[in-house]
């Protein structure tokens, strides 16, 4: 049987997780099915699934022979889509990771929109604070925040996170509007701790600068909605990312401080492997990303 055959067999058990639904999914008798997957796994040399009476699961060499698999099946047809037809659309399913702040602040926004012009893209949003290894998850993009470490990644730069001092229209017509970076002392003060956003060396700056090493915080989190959240319900001030509170900004409830203050800002990459090919709907979506950003002005606080 031809390797591309025994690809597809491979994906569809694993997708059934069983034989028998394989089987019957490819026209096949269940012990064909299980005839090929035996010969593949001593092609590779390597157990790719786990058997039990009534199911299968991939091992771990299983489950990243199986992403690479589903990407070679998925970009064959997408192939064979653009030979039938040069003008057909991007279609298939977009394997995307992000923060998870910036995936409920921002992703949803753009994923809605760009539907709209590409009805055949699907998406598979993977939230995660720390960076996936893209290759090994089968992931197309990442949207990456700040410098990039791994060389072997190419990283388009769509924005800038901006950051900007913040409370509500309420917190400030009780515990009066700072005019100064001194006056910061006598409100309240929430932090983010331990999150990429927060680069120690800015804000160990910033609170020495507005004197306020010593002051006690009314509140540290390390989870940047949750600090908004306690922004948003009048708790003090604090520094965010302008695209999460740019709405709120825009009705009054929140309010922009100090706005002379100028906190670094970090670029927003759109990421993916060096050597991977960009199929037609990954290129669709970073240029769309690109120019949403550029469109509804996200990296512009003034």
């Amino acid at each position: 049987m031809a390797r591309l055959d025994s690809l597809i067999i491979f994906t569809t058990v694993v997708k059934a997780n069983n034989f028998t639904n394989a089987a019957h999914q490819l026209g096949l008798t269940p012990s064909a099915v299980s005839k090929q997957i035996s010969l593949l796994e001593d092609k590779l040399g390597v157990r790719l699934l786990n058997r039990t009476t009534r199911s299968v699961s991939p091992t771990e060499a299983g489950q990243l022979f199986f992403n690479r698999c589903s990407r070679i099946l998925e970009d064959l047809e997408e192939a064979e889509h653009m030979v039938k037809d040069l003008e057909t659309s991007p279609r298939g399913t977009l394997r995307i990771t992000a923060t998870p702040t910036f995936g409920r602040s921002m992703l949803m926004k753009i994923f809605s929109k760009f539907l709209e012009q590409y009805p055949n893209v699907n998406f598979d949003l993977i939230l995660a604070d720390k960076g996936l290894d893209l290759v090994r998850e089968g992931i197309d993009l990442a949207i990456h925040l700040g410098s990039l470490q791994d060389s072997r990644l190419v990283a388009r730069p769509v924005a800038k996170q901006k950051v900007i001092l913040t409370a509500t229209k309420q917190y400030l017509d009780e515990h009066g509007y700072p005019q100064k970076l001194g006056d910061l002392y006598e409100h309240h003060i929430l932090m983010v701790s331990g999150i990429d956003f927060a680069e120690p060396r800015w804000i160990k700056r910033f609170l020495k600068e507005a004197g306020l090493q010593n002051k006690d915080r009314r509140f540290t989190v390390n989870d940047l909605d949750t600090l908004c959240e306690a922004t948003m319900n009048d708790m003090g001030i604090t520094a965010l990312p302008y695209y999460m509170v740019r709405e709120e900004l825009a009705s009054g409830k929140l309010v922009h401080l100090l706005p002379e203050i100028i906190f670094p800002s970090r670029t927003i990459h759109v990421v993916y492997p060096e050597n991977r090919y960009l199929s037609a709907k990954s290129r669709a979506f970073v240029d769309f990303m690109a120019a949403y950003f550029e469109e509804h002005d996200l990296d512009k606080t003034g």
